[in-house]
């Protein structure tokens, strides 16, 4: 399965997909011991981790079960002071990539159907450094 690129719009949202990608793991964004099996944002880099190793990998139809998970955790698991940035990231990540597979993907709806209605909804998101505010 591919990114159908010949849509309008495509290779604009691959790009912001991309930049999402260089900061998710950035020193400055991660939480401190975030990669830490027992720190209570390890679940969440690791889903966020396994979308992008899933986009990368052109699999997209599993890529919906790790944004629930995801979006799952942040519900029952509300930010901390250490980790606001990262939630922001990490909820306008999810929603993007939930816009890109719905919208430049023939993932199944079976598929789509795994993603939070209201993360579907969202539509395009960018960085908010990228917006200027």
């Amino acid at each position: 399965m591919e990114l159908d690129l010949s849509i309008s719009g495509a290779r604009e949202e691959q790009a912001k997909l991309k930049l999402f990608h260089s900061h998710l793991n950035h020193s400055e964004i991660v939480p401190e011991q975030a990669y830490r099996r027992n720190s209570g944002s390890y679940l969440l880099v690791s889903y966020l981790n396994n979308i992008c190793g899933l986009y990368l990998s052109k699999n997209y139809e599993v890529i919906p079960v790790f944004i629930n998970r995801a979006h799952q955790h942040m519900q029952e698991h509300p930010a901390s002071a250490n980790s606001i940035a990262y939630y922001e990231l990490a909820f306008a990540y999810i929603r993007q990539m939930a816009y890109v597979l719905g919208t430049y993907t023939n993932i199944t709806k079976e598929r789509i159907s795994f993603i939070p209605a209201e993360i579907l909804a969202a539509g395009p998101h960018v960085l908010v450094r990228e917006q200027g505010t």
